[in-house]
């Protein structure tokens, strides 16, 4: 008997590893079409907005889809719906394959619709999805996301989702673009005391754009040529609220990025004005971050005082003057200037913050609420009115680790 109730177990035991081990709710791949991009803009119907959805073929490029493959590696479908989670299903009216948003990485809106009140509310649908992650990017371009997903024809990328992976990776890295996150963007909102950025997007060139420093553009304002996209990811919309009141820069989004602690900038290469030469020759050097800000406060009085201190290592990558940067004089020098420039362009960015912005681009708030104990005590003081009257000191702690291969200057032609 004992041993006929062994068998039985085991039998059981075999059965239950068959089921849990069955392909009955199996899902091939080239049964789903998969959303990498959404677009997001006004309707012309009352109550309704209109969506665009950038659908990858995850066959194209595939071991699976083979080399041959005449299938096209995107489709591109835009309808009006009354949100964006039950649009997979009107989607699929056209579609065939079934629609997920499981590989959802970029949320495009056009600047538009993200200055109205109504996309705050648009937005929250995100959260209520369980197949849209929330480390998906939120991105805003100037002209309508229907015609930017459209005009957006990679050269070298032909999945699409390998594409935006890339440039808004190599774009973060640099400190061109913000981390904007849909987790960022949900917790700014939710704090309610700082500005939230989004990275800033067109698929449309200007006609003829000024020629300006490699990072004060604005996209669309960067005059390349050749065989290429016109797809431009650099600067960032300003959020307050949820919605969109301004924008930055490349340079100014850089400089935030710097001043936040919590994006993944490490080191960037920029240029800063030639303290050797009266001309506009500027020299390159790269910037580097490897520890966090140190933020002092002193929050007492009408007025507060805050001091930001920078450490940064900097690398000098060029030398237009031809000096000798063996001198212990023109170092200095160059240091007194890479300091200078650094402290200029911050200060700037405060100021801007303080006038225009309405508010600061990046949680600093945050270092300000151990100042005080209570969340109370922290609503009564009013960070949002406190930090435009306050007194803020950028301080550059710059460390110059290598100042390139000393060369000489050439002799004159003729000379």
């Amino acid at each position: 008997m004992q041993k006929k109730g062994v068998v039985c177990k085991g039998l059981l035991f075999l059965i239950v590893v068959c089921l849990l081990t069955g392909c009955w709710d199996r899902e091939e791949l080239e049964d789903r079409s998969y959303v990498i991009g959404i677009g997001i803009d006004k309707s012309e119907h009352k109550g309704k907005i209109k969506i665009t959805m950038l659908l990858a073929n995850p066959e194209v490029g595939s071991m699976q889809g083979g080399g041959g493959s005449t299938e096209k590696p995107r489709e591109i479908i835009t309808i009006d719906v009354n949100d964006f989670i039950a649009a997979k299903g009107t989607a699929n009216a056209i579609i065939s394959r079934n629609i997920s948003y499981e590989f959802l990485k970029i949320i495009i809106v056009s600047e538009k619709y993200a200055k109205e009140k109504k996309f705050v509310t648009t937005i929250y649908d995100a959260q209520k999805d369980k197949e849209i992650r929330m480390n998906a990017y939120l991105a805003i371009s100037k002209e309508n996301a229907s015609d930017y997903f459209v005009e957006n024809k990679p050269k070298m990328e032909t999945r699409p989702h390998k594409y935006f992976q890339y440039i808004i990776d190599h774009g973060i890295e640099n400190g061109m673009i913000p981390d904007s996150t849909l987790f960022r963007y949900f917790k700014t909102l939710e704090r309610g005391t700082d500005l939230y950025l989004a990275m800033y997007t067109t698929a449309k060139k200007a006609k003829n754009p000024k020629i300006k420093m490699e990072d004060e553009y604005l996209p669309g304002q960067l005059n390349a040529s050749g065989e290429l996209d016109d797809t431009q990811f650099i600067g960032s919309a300003v959020f307050k609220n949820g919605v969109m009141i301004n924008k930055l820069t490349g340079q100014e989004t850089r400089t935030v990025n710097i001043l936040d602690d919590t994006t993944n900038i490490k080191d960037i290469l920029i240029d800063i004005p030639n303290p050797f030469s009266e001309k506009d020759r500027q020299f390159a050097a790269r910037i580097m971050k490897r520890e966090n800000n140190k933020v002092k406060m002193n929050l007492k009085g009408s007025k507060p005082q805050i001091t930001i201190i920078i450490p940064l290592k900097v690398e000098i990558m060029t030398n237009p003057s031809m000096v000798s940067y063996a001198s212990k004089k023109n170092r200095q020098i160059l240091k007194k200037q890479v300091i200078r420039h650094i402290k200029e362009v911050n200060e700037k960015l405060i100021r801007k913050s303080q006038t225009k912005l309405k508010g600061v681009p990046y949680p600093l708030s945050l270092y300000a609420r151990p100042y005080f104990l209570t969340n109370k005590e922290f609503e009564k003081f009013n960070w949002g009115k406190s930090f435009l009257r306050a007194d803020i000191i950028v301080k550059p702690e710059v460390e110059i680790i290598d100042y390139g291969k000393q060369t000489r200057k050439p002799a004159q032609v003729g000379g």
